[in-house]
């Protein structure tokens, strides 16, 4: 789906927060069986380590949140993702690359370039 910019966005500048459902890895590997199931529900999960435990924010959920809208770009990507702790709960953030002027989609790379993904989403190589 994609999501454009309406204002310019600054280096370094938070654009938006991912926004879903902070689980375990392992309950995220159970629900990924499950959504594979039905070929209507997409991939919104994004995975991540955090104080030496390993986390998923799934964004599946079909909600008005713009950070699970966001797409891929391995090769130009113009926001990157950090993990900002509140109140000690681990939050995704994607962050300006660059300056991104309004107009622009914004993109980021998904980080997964295992060899089964890319076989499975040939898109993330790009």
């Amino acid at each position: 789906r994609g999501v454009i910019t309406t204002r310019l966005f600054t280096e370094g500048e938070f654009v938006v927060e991912y926004i879903g459902e902070l689980i375990s890895e392992r309950e995220a590997r159970a629900r990924e069986v499950e959504y594979k199931k039905d070929p209507n529900i997409g991939s919104f999960m994004f995975f991540f380590a955090h104080g030496g435990q390993r986390y998923c924010v799934d964004a599946t959920e079909e909600t008005d949140k713009l950070g699970r809208l966001i797409n891929h770009s391995r090769q130009h990507p113009n926001c990157i993702v950090k993990v900002i702790p509140i109140d000690g709960i681990p939050r995704l953030v994607l962050i300006a690359k660059t300056d991104i002027p309004p107009g622009e989609e914004l993109l980021y790379d998904y980080g997964d370039h295992s060899k089964e993904s890319l076989l499975a989403h040939p898109w993330l190589k790009f």
